[in-house]
């Protein structure tokens, strides 16, 4: 019984071969470990973007309640009706102002003067330092 399976096994295999099989579990359980911790931390990424957006909504939401509670008070609802309607109280007068547009066209100039002959801008650098 001392010549038993495993050393029957033992017999057969290369010297180094258990070595091997040692290295290769080593590698493969590092492999899986750096698998697991990657898959963790894209977790905890998609969680924290996952957070602020939430934080985010909850703050939009907070500012629609206060538009929606400014839109329901009369001095809301005073300062569109005097905007949109005209709309005056009574003892006061409101005045139109005239709107001036303002003339976008350019100024009509004679195209020949020398001041609108461009020139190239080498000689324009030189002027600048004094060449």
């Amino acid at each position: 019984m001392k010549d038993g399976f495993f050393n029957r096994i033992r017999r057969g295999l290369p010297e180094g071969f258990w070595h091997f099989v040692l290295i290769g579990f080593i590698i493969y359980s590092f492999v899986v470990v750096g698998k697991v911790i990657y898959n963790n931390y894209q977790q905890n990424k998609t969680l924290a973007a996952q957070q602020q957006d939430i934080e985010d909504l909850k703050n939009e939401i907070s500012d629609l309640q206060l538009n929606i509670a400014y839109y329901k008070t009369d001095t809301y609802k005073e300062k569109i009706a005097r905007a949109k309607l005209r709309y005056a109280l009574p003892g006061e007068t409101v005045v139109a102002v005239p709107y001036d547009e303002i003339d976008n066209k350019p100024a009509k100039t004679n195209d020949a003067s020398p001041a609108n002959i461009k020139r190239p801008n080498i000689d324009l650098w030189f002027e600048y330092f004094g060449f």
